[in-house]
């Protein structure tokens, strides 16, 4: 049989901040900046346009979203340089 937990006494949330700045001070904060983060963006296009992307993305080996990414820097748009990296999990690029 497992042996029962500790009590434990409460802590303030107070006290719960000065224990984890003493123990980790210099810890980045873990919340990514809010004015760059990711967004969903939809869009309806016709069919034959889908099957276009989705030939060019199977020709290059990337995702949809790289190749609409792509066209758009090409046509002039500024894209983050996050965008225009392939996230296609290699699970599914092969």
């Amino acid at each position: 049989m497992k042996a029962p937990l500790k009590k434990r006494d409460d802590i303030t949330p107070g006290d719960a901040v000065r224990i984890a700045a003493q123990t980790a001070p210099t810890q980045p904060p873990a919340v990514m900046p809010a004015e760059d983060r990711a967004a969903p963006f939809n869009v309806r296009l016709r069919l034959s346009s889908i099957r276009e992307i989705e030939a060019r993305a199977r020709q290059d080996g990337v995702s949809l979203k790289l190749v609409l990414c792509r066209a758009l820097e090409a046509y002039g748009v500024a894209m983050a340089p996050a965008d225009l990296e392939d996230g296609t999990p290699r699970r599914r690029a092969a």
